[in-house]
């Protein structure tokens, strides 16, 4: 084996043992959503990426029947394998930004002809050449097309970095502006090295890239899963007491201190009536309306758990808390006209006292703004 075949191989499988755990703690760790199941499929994608090139290093320079055979069969599975990766990956953004069009059979059909088209002329090229062909002694050369299977391969992934890239740029989605980025990096690098080997002939450094590029989604999702709803996406209980604590008892130009509670108003009768599936929509759809409103003032939103909801924003005073209030009813009210029951929320408040308050004095007085606000309906 040459030195370079050897340390190719040393990179390879440490690629492979690298993303082999990022598996095992996808496969334990998380929910098994559509989005997330789609990951473990880019994973196992990537780690057979890797097999397969090392399979085709190996048996290079090698002109016997068989070793051809063997460069054949993983020159189309590489190929292959990196057109459904890209459209995998185009699918899995689209899930995890919960972008609906993205759940209709007729949209997936669409998308699917260019990852078709390829891969037919990637099969094709056994007799014609067309994306890759093999030399008599068994060398894996482009074929006359192979900007084509480029060119798809970059329709999906600059896709993705569209679609993740310019929520980065939008301020109602600021508080997940690193996971967007990341998500985008797994389109933009990739395609950026596909791009650099068609024009240099270099090794396939986008592997590389896709490697580190999903260890960057990982992370971010990782952490997500420890400050994150997963319902609904917005912060846990737990990160709203660390960010009250941060900021209790301190002073700021922007204004008082005020905790909103919110609680969804006969959410029982909502998952009694109507099921579970459409409760959890109930509180999807508040969770947006508060991201919608209060995301680009910059306000900390939580979901303290169950149907309530909770708001940390600094204000100069109560009118502009009430002002606060009104505007999210108001938002609740036209979602609300599209909804088969009424959704409608209750919203009490308090504003902190000062260094001597605690966190607990402070929840008490915005749950009992919050039942003397139920009680008047």
């Amino acid at each position: 084996m040459s030195e370079y075949l050897l340390e190719y191989a040393e990179i390879s499988l440490f690629c492979i043992a690298v993303l082999a755990v990022m598996l095992r703690a996808l496969r334990t760790s998380l929910n098994r959503l559509a989005d997330q199941t789609i990951l473990t499929h880019v994973f196992v994608m990537i780690m057979m990426l890797f097999v397969f090139d090392l399979v085709s290093e190996m048996v290079e320079g090698h002109a016997t029947p068989a070793a051809i055979a063997v460069n054949h069969v993983c020159c189309i599975a590489f190929l292959s394998l990196n057109l459904f990766l890209a459209f995998q990956w185009l699918r899995f953004v689209g899930y995890n930004l919960q972008l609906h069009f993205w759940h209709q059979k007729r949209t997936l059909l669409y998308l699917l002809i260019p990852l078709m088209v390829g891969v037919l002329l990637i099969v094709c090229s056994i007799s014609q050449g067309w994306i890759y062909r093999i030399s008599p002694d068994n060398h894996a050369i482009r074929g006359s097309i192979y900007f084509v299977y480029i060119a798809i391969c970059c329709f999906y992934m600059l896709g993705t970095g569209f679609i993740a890239g310019r929520r980065v740029f939008i301020r109602r989605y600021y508080s997940d502006k690193l996971l967007y980025l990341a998500l985008a990096s797994c389109g933009v690098l990739p395609a950026f090295f596909f791009v650099l080997e068609y024009f240099t002939g270099t090794h396939p450094f986008s592997v590389y890239s896709m490697v580190v590029a999903v260890l960057w989604v990982f992370l971010e999702l990782q952490s997500r899963m420890i400050s994150t709803d997963p319902l609904t996406k917005l912060n846990n209980r737990n990160q709203l007491n660390v960010f009250l604590d941060s900021k209790m008892g301190q002073n700021s130009a922007k204004g008082s201190l005020y905790l909103f509670v919110l609680d969804v108003d006969k959410f029982k009768d909502i998952n009694d009536n109507f099921g579970h599936h459409e409760g959890d929509r109930a509180l999807i759809t508040v969770a947006d309306v508060l991201k919608k409103v209060c995301g680009p003032r910059g306000h900390f939103i939580s979901r303290f758990g169950g149907d309530e909801f909770n708001l940390v924003a600094e204000l100069p005073d109560a009118s502009a808390a009430e002002a606060l209030k009104d505007a999210i009813n108001e938002e609740i009210a036209l979602r609300d006209e599209t909804l088969p029951y009424r959704l409608c929320l209750s919203i009490g408040y308090a504003t902190g006292r000062g260094k001597g308050e605690t966190l607990k004095d402070l929840f008490e007085r915005a749950d009992e703004a919050l039942y003397r606000e139920k009680a008047k309906r």
